[in-house]
């Protein structure tokens, strides 16, 4: 099924991890505790979502606890699209579907109609989504985006090449622990090359 969007208020996050009390030191988040850390993840997300507004959750959206899993997703605007990550059960999250509008296993492909689009001329932007960092992806040499989660911003540091390419690690962690917007990506991204690296024909 090819999904389309109109442009309109999208946004993309990855690797909350709710509930996980040790990712607070793994990732140096700037939270005491997990209380602190929930509650300002939800004042970040409502401060840039809309109820009408899409975000696409790329994996690893909480520890198991279905209490605060399930406070979380009521308190957060907008209609939610979840990636499974690999801390993520199909089952579990599946509970969560009064608030998940759509979950898909290994990733997802959109267009966005987009009048003012990339600078090959196209009128769609496409971006292809997955939990885990893909090396080379469907229309990359057609300046298709890649989006990701999953490293916590660690291959930025030892892959800073792959980088250049159009690509992004939308861990929460690497975007001020706010959903980033499609507009907001894409400033990025038309900053970035073309990949060549699976032009084929």
């Amino acid at each position: 099924m090819k999904i389309v969007h109109q442009k309109q208020n999208i946004f993309f996050i990855s690797d909350l991890h709710l509930s996980h009390k040790n990712i607070i030191r793994y990732d140096n988040r700037p939270f005491e505790n997990l209380e602190e850390m929930h509650t300002q993840l939800i004042k970040n997300w409502n401060s840039v979502v809309g109820k009408d507004d899409i975000v696409y959750n790329l994996g690893d959206l909480s520890f198991g606890s279905d209490e605060i899993t399930k406070w979380f997703l009521h308190s957060v605007n907008g209609q939610i699209r979840h990636v499974l990550g690999n801390h993520d059960n199909l089952e579990h999250i599946l509970r969560f579907s009064s608030r998940i509008s759509d979950v898909y296993e290994y990733g997802v492909e959109i267009w966005v109609d987009d009048t003012e689009t990339d600078d090959r001329g196209g009128k769609r932007n496409h971006i292809i989504m997955s939990h885990y960092p893909i090396l080379s992806w469907n229309r990359a040499h057609h300046g298709s985006w890649h989006l990701h989660g999953h490293s916590h911003g660690g291959l930025m540091k030892t892959n800073q090449d792959y980088y250049k390419r159009r690509v992004m690690d939308v861990g929460c962690n690497n975007i001020d622990y706010t959903p980033i917007s499609y507009q907001q990506v894409k400033e990025i991204m038309l900053k970035r090359k073309v990949s060549d690296v699976d032009s084929h024909y």
